[in-house]
């Protein structure tokens, strides 16, 4: 439930999809499923002028004034920076900020010991986020040799997708994310709005 700026700091919604397909809502994480899918806040005052104000209170960019940092992540652990558009959209919708009542933090939702493992010093900053998201990627497509599962270890972790014999592990929120990244990631392919230029 959203409410006023004047009324509270942040509204968060949180949601999951059950066993059989049925979302379910809420303003709190009540269930270890629960991630947070949206987050309202009102506008803090900020001293100077409009623009300040405007950077202070931003949280998402779009994907086109994110697309020179996603080409570049991509472009260094050779992937195709629609994967990490899609990755990155799937994730957080591009917001900067995004924290996870699991503790996963930015853009690419990165866990802290997986920021600290790909060298993430601040999973905030964009930039940094998106690099170490695309190094995990790069690791997880070598490991796997498929899209598929290395977007179901991305989201349940390794050791989840080893356990069940390298197969997508029987979870609801795994079972969802993948085919949500496919399936955004083919239609930026349709799209090609991220491809390199030659």
């Amino acid at each position: 439930m959203l409410c006023s700026a004047g009324s509270c700091w942040a509204d968060r919604l949180y949601g999951y999809a059950d066993d059989r397909g049925v979302f379910n809502f809420s303003d709190a994480p009540s269930d270890p499923r629960h991630r947070l899918i949206l987050e309202a806040r009102p506008p803090r005052p900020v001293a100077g002028g409009t623009a300040a104000r405007a950077a202070a209170t931003s949280l998402r960019r779009s994907p086109g004034q994110l697309s020179p940092l996603i080409r570049d992540a991509a472009r260094q652990n050779r992937i195709d920076p629609a994967l990490v558009e899609a990755v990155a959209f799937v994730e957080s919708r591009f917001d900067e900020r995004a924290r996870s009542p699991k503790g996963a933090l930015g853009l690419m939702q990165l866990m802290p010991d997986t920021a600290t493992r790909f060298g993430v010093s601040d999973p905030f900053d964009a930039r940094q986020n998106l690099a170490g998201g695309a190094r995990y990627l790069r690791e997880l497509l070598d490991r796997f040799d498929s899209l598929p599962l290395a977007l179901a270890a991305y989201n349940a972790g390794e050791g989840a997708v080893e356990r069940h014999g390298k197969a997508i592990p029987p979870y609801a929120e795994t079972a969802q994310y993948v085919p949500a990244v496919l399936t955004h990631y083919e239609r930026l392919r349709g799209n090609a709005p991220l491809t390199p230029r030659p």
